[in-house]
């Protein structure tokens, strides 16, 4: 019986963990998911598709739940709402989640083909490297959003090379995920820039500015709209991609617009993530449409 109620009240931790997380984590199998559509210009053959996009997800959530570990100070010191954050969850419990969905993430990768597993091997490797030290990314200027955009374009890729298939197409749906996140990220800075400046973080709102902050986003969410119409023009993407790419981005230029007199607000910041997201599901949606012939 007290096994029985120790392994329960550990899985019922877990679940707490993946809750929290999964929403964001998302993003990436998302990515990979809508590359393998990319990748073959139409519908991908379902199994490795899916298959890819599991092990991605498993990938990012245990990601995210080391990152909580890693960050449960600074998100105290944000009032963050995570069962980590809260107390609810153990450290080590926590951690033992991570390596298991690592582990079942990389070694459902490999049943798929050898370069998926590499590039999910890079995403794992690249996510220890953002959370924890030495190397600790997300503490160093500028890589923090470099890493995250990366991870972005890994997954990307990994739903290509599922479907054998890493074309110019399956790059440039990579680097439109790049370069949103290089945009975003900072972004989300925002809403943690207490906790982030007691910690003695880097962050793009610290170190440049809020202000500077949101005319980036803004500036590069013009710069994607401008490559979905080369994207149309240049590598064979239907008129779906530019119309709702710039629907996508002029959107989020729009929700994001009003940070020039609310960044200050915490909850503001926070509640604007949801909207960005969602967005950003908008623009990959719009990049499968229009690699469909």
């Amino acid at each position: 019986m007290v096994v029985a109620e120790l392994l329960t009240r550990k899985i019922h931790s877990w679940w707490l963990c993946i809750r929290a997380r999964i929403s964001r984590a998302v993003i990436f199998p998302y990515a990979t998911f809508i590359a393998t559509f990319v990748a073959v210009r139409g519908i991908p053959p379902l199994m490795p598709a899916i298959t890819a996009t599991v092990a991605g997800l498993l990938i990012a959530l245990g990601i995210y739940i080391s990152n909580d570990v890693a960050d449960i100070k600074t998100d105290i010191a944000n009032l963050v709402n995570r069962p980590i954050a809260r107390g609810e969850v153990l450290e080590r419990d926590a951690l033992t989640l991570t390596a298991i969905l690592y582990t079942a993430g990389l070694m459902l990768s490999l049943t798929i083909n050898l370069t998926t597993f590499i590039l999910c091997l890079i995403g794992v490797i690249l996510g220890i490297s953002y959370s924890f030290s030495p190397i600790q990314l997300k503490r160093r200027f500028l890589l923090k959003q470099a890493a995250v955009a990366s991870g972005g374009l890994i997954s990307s890729l990994t739903g290509g090379a599922a479907v054998n298939n890493i074309s110019s197409s399956v790059f440039f749906a990579g680097f439109i995920f790049f370069t949103y996140a290089i945009a975003v990220v900072p972004i989300v800075d925002l809403g943690d820039i207490i906790g982030n400046g007691k910690e003695g973080r880097r962050t793009l709102p610290i170190v440049w500015g809020p202000e500077y902050t949101i005319r980036l986003a803004i500036a590069i969410m013009f710069a994607i709209i401008a490559s979905s119409i080369i994207g149309y023009m240049q590598l064979g993407f239907n008129i779906a991609f530019p119309i709702l790419g710039s629907i996508a981005c002029l959107s989020c230029i729009y929700v994001i617009y009003p940070l020039f007199n609310q960044w200050r607000d915490q909850t503001f910041c926070r509640k604007l993530v949801n909207k960005i997201t969602l967005f950003h599901f908008l623009l990959q949606l719009s990049i499968a449409l229009g690699s469909i012939f």
